[in-house]
Protein backbone atom coordinates (compact mmCIF):
# COMPACT_ATOMS: atom_id res chain seq x y z
CA UNK A 1 0.00 0.00 0.00
CA UNK A 2 1.28 3.36 -0.56
CA UNK A 3 2.12 6.27 1.79
CA UNK A 4 -0.82 8.32 0.03
CA UNK A 5 -3.18 5.25 0.31
CA UNK A 6 -2.07 4.75 4.40
CA UNK A 7 -2.92 8.69 4.72
CA UNK A 8 -5.86 8.57 3.43
CA UNK A 9 -7.31 5.86 5.22
CA UNK A 10 -6.17 7.52 8.96
CA UNK A 11 -8.82 8.83 11.06
CA UNK A 12 -8.44 12.94 11.75
CA UNK A 13 -8.96 14.96 14.46
CA UNK A 14 -9.72 18.41 13.41
CA UNK A 15 -9.59 21.06 16.23
CA UNK A 16 -11.66 24.20 15.95
CA UNK A 17 -9.28 26.68 18.32
CA UNK A 18 -7.82 29.79 18.87
CA UNK A 19 -4.31 30.64 20.43
CA UNK A 20 -5.31 32.43 23.19
CA UNK A 21 -8.12 30.24 24.53
CA UNK A 22 -7.84 28.83 27.95
CA UNK A 23 -9.44 25.69 27.45
CA UNK A 24 -7.55 24.97 23.96
CA UNK A 25 -4.44 25.83 26.30
CA UNK A 26 -5.70 23.36 28.73
CA UNK A 27 -6.45 20.51 25.94
CA UNK A 28 -2.42 20.22 25.32
CA UNK A 29 -2.14 17.55 27.33
CA UNK A 30 -4.89 15.37 25.82
CA UNK A 31 -3.45 16.18 22.65
CA UNK A 32 -0.21 15.44 23.63
CA UNK A 33 -1.48 12.00 24.79
CA UNK A 34 -3.52 10.91 21.57
CA UNK A 35 0.02 11.88 19.68
CA UNK A 36 1.80 9.67 21.84
CA UNK A 37 -0.43 6.70 22.42
CA UNK A 38 -2.05 6.39 18.93
CA UNK A 39 0.97 7.72 16.47
CA UNK A 40 0.29 7.73 12.85
CA UNK A 41 -2.67 6.40 12.58
CA UNK A 42 -4.68 9.76 13.48
CA UNK A 43 -4.10 13.24 12.29
CA UNK A 44 -4.46 16.13 14.02
CA UNK A 45 -5.77 19.03 12.52
CA UNK A 46 -6.65 22.53 13.72
CA UNK A 47 -8.82 25.58 12.50
CA UNK A 48 -8.82 29.03 13.51
CA UNK A 49 -12.34 30.08 14.84
CA UNK A 50 -12.11 33.48 15.83
CA UNK A 51 -12.38 33.80 19.38
CA UNK A 52 -12.55 37.63 19.77
CA UNK A 53 -12.34 39.84 16.70
CA UNK A 54 -12.08 43.07 18.92
CA UNK A 55 -12.69 43.20 22.49
CA UNK A 56 -14.83 46.42 22.03
CA UNK A 57 -17.52 44.57 20.90
CA UNK A 58 -17.22 41.32 22.48
CA UNK A 59 -19.33 40.36 25.54
CA UNK A 60 -19.14 36.77 27.07
CA UNK A 61 -22.01 36.57 29.58
CA UNK A 62 -21.35 33.07 30.34
CA UNK A 63 -17.92 34.60 32.03
CA UNK A 64 -18.73 37.88 32.42
CA UNK A 65 -16.27 39.20 30.62
CA UNK A 66 -16.43 42.37 29.05
CA UNK A 67 -12.85 43.34 28.68
CA UNK A 68 -9.22 42.01 28.33
CA UNK A 69 -8.87 42.53 32.24
CA UNK A 70 -12.12 40.69 32.97
CA UNK A 71 -10.33 37.27 31.59
CA UNK A 72 -7.70 37.36 34.33
CA UNK A 73 -10.36 35.02 36.81
CA UNK A 74 -11.54 33.21 34.36
CA UNK A 75 -8.08 31.79 33.71
CA UNK A 76 -7.18 31.29 37.26
CA UNK A 77 -10.32 29.15 37.54
CA UNK A 78 -9.44 27.46 34.08
CA UNK A 79 -6.08 26.18 34.90
CA UNK A 80 -7.52 25.04 38.40
CA UNK A 81 -9.59 22.44 36.34
CA UNK A 82 -7.31 21.94 33.69
CA UNK A 83 -4.16 21.84 35.27
CA UNK A 84 -2.06 23.70 32.82
CA UNK A 85 -0.51 26.34 33.80
CA UNK A 86 -1.19 30.19 33.10
CA UNK A 87 0.08 33.61 34.03
CA UNK A 88 -2.30 36.57 34.21
CA UNK A 89 0.15 39.18 34.16
CA UNK A 90 -0.36 39.48 30.52
CA UNK A 91 -3.98 41.67 31.49
CA UNK A 92 -1.94 43.83 32.97
CA UNK A 93 1.38 44.33 30.96
CA UNK A 94 -0.13 44.03 27.48
CA UNK A 95 -2.99 42.54 26.79
CA UNK A 96 -4.28 41.67 23.53
CA UNK A 97 -7.26 43.70 22.48
CA UNK A 98 -7.91 40.72 19.28
CA UNK A 99 -7.00 37.09 19.09
CA UNK A 100 -7.61 37.27 15.20
CA UNK A 101 -3.43 38.29 14.37
CA UNK A 102 -2.31 35.81 16.45
CA UNK A 103 -4.69 33.09 14.43
CA UNK A 104 -3.23 34.70 10.88
CA UNK A 105 -0.24 34.11 12.32
CA UNK A 106 -1.06 30.68 12.83
CA UNK A 107 -2.35 30.08 9.00
CA UNK A 108 0.58 31.53 7.28
CA UNK A 109 2.83 28.87 9.36
CA UNK A 110 0.77 26.19 8.13
CA UNK A 111 0.77 27.20 4.53
CA UNK A 112 4.38 26.18 4.67
CA UNK A 113 4.98 23.27 6.69
CA UNK A 114 1.82 22.00 9.27
CA UNK A 115 4.25 19.94 11.60
CA UNK A 116 5.98 23.49 12.11
CA UNK A 117 2.83 24.90 12.25
CA UNK A 118 1.30 22.74 15.11
CA UNK A 119 4.85 23.56 16.77
CA UNK A 120 4.14 27.30 15.67
CA UNK A 121 0.59 27.22 17.55
CA UNK A 122 2.01 25.60 20.93
CA UNK A 123 4.30 28.27 21.24
CA UNK A 124 2.17 31.30 20.39
CA UNK A 125 0.05 29.62 23.50
CA UNK A 126 2.53 29.00 25.62
CA UNK A 127 3.70 32.37 25.18
CA UNK A 128 0.47 34.64 25.93
CA UNK A 129 -0.78 31.78 28.59
CA UNK A 130 2.58 31.50 30.24
CA UNK A 131 5.51 34.34 29.37
CA UNK A 132 3.59 37.66 29.21
CA UNK A 133 4.22 38.03 25.68
CA UNK A 134 1.18 39.23 23.18
CA UNK A 135 1.56 37.22 20.14
CA UNK A 136 -0.16 39.63 18.15
CA UNK A 137 3.02 41.83 17.77
CA UNK A 138 5.26 40.57 14.85
CA UNK A 139 8.19 41.01 16.48
CA UNK A 140 6.90 38.41 18.64
CA UNK A 141 5.38 36.31 15.85
CA UNK A 142 9.07 36.41 14.02
CA UNK A 143 10.73 35.17 16.95
CA UNK A 144 8.79 31.98 17.63
CA UNK A 145 8.97 31.58 13.80
CA UNK A 146 12.35 31.15 13.87
CA UNK A 147 12.46 29.47 17.04
CA UNK A 148 10.18 26.41 15.28
CA UNK A 149 12.50 26.79 12.35
CA UNK A 150 9.89 28.28 9.82
CA UNK A 151 11.51 30.27 6.94
CA UNK A 152 10.55 33.75 8.18
CA UNK A 153 10.86 35.75 4.42
CA UNK A 154 8.10 33.23 3.54
CA UNK A 155 6.30 33.77 6.35
CA UNK A 156 5.99 37.26 6.84
CA UNK A 157 5.28 37.20 3.19
CA UNK A 158 2.25 35.10 3.80
CA UNK A 159 0.95 37.82 6.42
CA UNK A 160 1.52 41.02 4.29
CA UNK A 161 0.28 39.53 0.69
CA UNK A 162 -2.65 38.87 1.94
CA UNK A 163 -2.48 34.68 1.52
CA UNK A 164 -2.79 34.34 5.13
CA UNK A 165 -5.77 37.13 5.53
CA UNK A 166 -7.54 35.18 2.81
CA UNK A 167 -6.59 31.92 4.31
CA UNK A 168 -7.65 33.18 7.80
CA UNK A 169 -10.87 33.86 6.60
CA UNK A 170 -12.09 30.44 5.10
CA UNK A 171 -11.06 29.05 8.34
CA UNK A 172 -13.69 31.31 9.80
CA UNK A 173 -16.08 30.15 6.98
CA UNK A 174 -15.44 26.10 7.75
CA UNK A 175 -16.30 27.67 11.80
CA UNK A 176 -19.23 29.46 10.62
CA UNK A 177 -20.74 26.49 9.05
CA UNK A 178 -19.57 23.88 11.28
CA UNK A 179 -21.49 25.22 13.47
CA UNK A 180 -18.91 26.09 16.40
CA UNK A 181 -20.11 27.33 19.67
CA UNK A 182 -17.34 26.47 21.71
CA UNK A 183 -13.40 26.31 22.07
CA UNK A 184 -12.57 23.74 21.61
CA UNK A 185 -14.93 21.72 19.29
CA UNK A 186 -13.75 18.75 17.85
CA UNK A 187 -14.67 17.08 14.30
CA UNK A 188 -13.81 13.69 14.37
CA UNK A 189 -13.81 11.58 11.38
CA UNK A 190 -12.83 7.84 10.16
CA UNK A 191 -13.70 5.04 8.39
CA UNK A 192 -16.81 4.48 9.81
CA UNK A 193 -18.34 8.26 9.52
CA UNK A 194 -17.54 11.27 11.39
CA UNK A 195 -18.94 13.57 14.64
CA UNK A 196 -18.46 16.60 16.25
CA UNK A 197 -17.84 16.86 20.02
CA UNK A 198 -18.06 20.71 21.55
CA UNK A 199 -16.21 22.04 24.76
CA UNK A 200 -13.47 20.63 26.70
CA UNK A 201 -13.23 17.32 26.61
CA UNK A 202 -11.17 14.25 28.56
CA UNK A 203 -8.79 11.99 26.43
CA UNK A 204 -11.89 9.25 27.38
CA UNK A 205 -14.30 11.03 25.98
CA UNK A 206 -12.19 11.96 23.09
CA UNK A 207 -11.22 8.33 22.18
CA UNK A 208 -14.93 7.29 23.00
CA UNK A 209 -15.85 9.64 19.90
CA UNK A 210 -12.80 8.29 18.01
CA UNK A 211 -13.78 4.55 18.64
CA UNK A 212 -17.39 5.39 16.62
CA UNK A 213 -15.91 6.04 13.82
CA UNK A 214 -12.20 4.04 13.98
CA UNK A 215 -13.13 0.87 16.24
CA UNK A 216 -9.92 -0.71 15.55
CA UNK A 217 -7.67 2.22 16.63
CA UNK A 218 -5.22 0.49 19.03
CA UNK A 219 -3.17 2.01 21.57
CA UNK A 220 0.52 2.19 22.14
CA UNK A 221 2.72 2.21 25.24
CA UNK A 222 4.25 5.16 26.70
CA UNK A 223 8.00 6.17 26.02
CA UNK A 224 10.02 6.57 29.14
CA UNK A 225 9.39 10.10 30.82
CA UNK A 226 12.39 11.64 29.73
CA UNK A 227 12.50 10.86 25.97
CA UNK A 228 8.41 12.13 25.57
CA UNK A 229 10.12 15.20 27.30
CA UNK A 230 13.01 15.42 24.27
CA UNK A 231 10.12 14.83 22.11
CA UNK A 232 8.24 17.70 23.24
CA UNK A 233 9.96 20.26 25.64
CA UNK A 234 8.77 22.13 26.99
CA UNK A 235 6.67 20.01 28.91
CA UNK A 236 4.06 21.01 31.68
CA UNK A 237 3.87 18.96 34.92
CA UNK A 238 0.41 18.34 33.92
CA UNK A 239 1.07 17.15 30.72
CA UNK A 240 3.29 14.01 32.26
CA UNK A 241 0.83 13.65 34.46
CA UNK A 242 -1.87 12.77 31.44
CA UNK A 243 0.17 10.96 29.65
CA UNK A 244 1.52 8.47 32.37
CA UNK A 245 -2.14 8.49 34.14
CA UNK A 246 -0.26 10.19 37.37
CA UNK A 247 -2.14 12.22 39.48
CA UNK A 248 -0.28 15.73 39.71
CA UNK A 249 1.88 14.92 43.35
CA UNK A 250 2.84 11.59 41.41
CA UNK A 251 3.73 13.26 38.39
CA UNK A 252 5.84 15.79 40.05
CA UNK A 253 7.92 13.39 42.47
CA UNK A 254 8.65 11.52 39.35
CA UNK A 255 9.86 15.00 37.43
CA UNK A 256 12.04 16.19 40.68
CA UNK A 257 13.41 12.34 40.62
CA UNK A 258 14.67 13.05 37.27
CA UNK A 259 15.78 16.74 37.81
CA UNK A 260 17.74 15.28 40.84
CA UNK A 261 19.81 13.36 38.47
CA UNK A 262 20.27 15.92 36.08
CA UNK A 263 18.18 14.27 33.23
CA UNK A 264 15.82 17.16 32.66
CA UNK A 265 15.50 20.98 34.25
CA UNK A 266 13.15 22.77 35.58
CA UNK A 267 11.49 25.85 34.35
CA UNK A 268 8.64 28.26 36.81
CA UNK A 269 6.59 30.25 34.43
CA UNK A 270 2.79 31.95 36.08
CA UNK A 271 1.63 29.62 38.72
CA UNK A 272 3.40 26.50 37.53
CA UNK A 273 6.10 24.70 35.98
CA UNK A 274 7.50 23.31 32.23
CA UNK A 275 10.61 20.69 32.02
CA UNK A 276 13.09 20.69 29.28
CA UNK A 277 15.31 17.96 28.35
CA UNK A 278 18.86 18.17 30.11
CA UNK A 279 20.17 20.63 27.15
CA UNK A 280 17.15 21.58 25.54
CA UNK A 281 15.99 25.20 25.25
CA UNK A 282 12.85 26.79 24.02
CA UNK A 283 12.66 25.96 20.46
Amino acid sequence: MSLTDTESKRSTITQFTDPMCTWCWGSEPIIRRLRTVLGNQVEIRYVMGGLVQDFDEFYDAANDIVEPSDVAPHWEEASQHHGMPVDTQIFEADPAQSTYPASKAFVAARQQDTELAHRYLRRLREGYTTQVRNVNHREEQVKIAESVGLDVDDFTTALDNGTAQAAFEKDLSRTRQAGVRAFPTYHIKGPAGENQVSGFQSFEELVAALKTVAPTLEQSSTPPVPQFIAEYEPVATREVAEVYEFDDGKARQVLESFADDGSIRREARGNGFFWYSKNGGDR
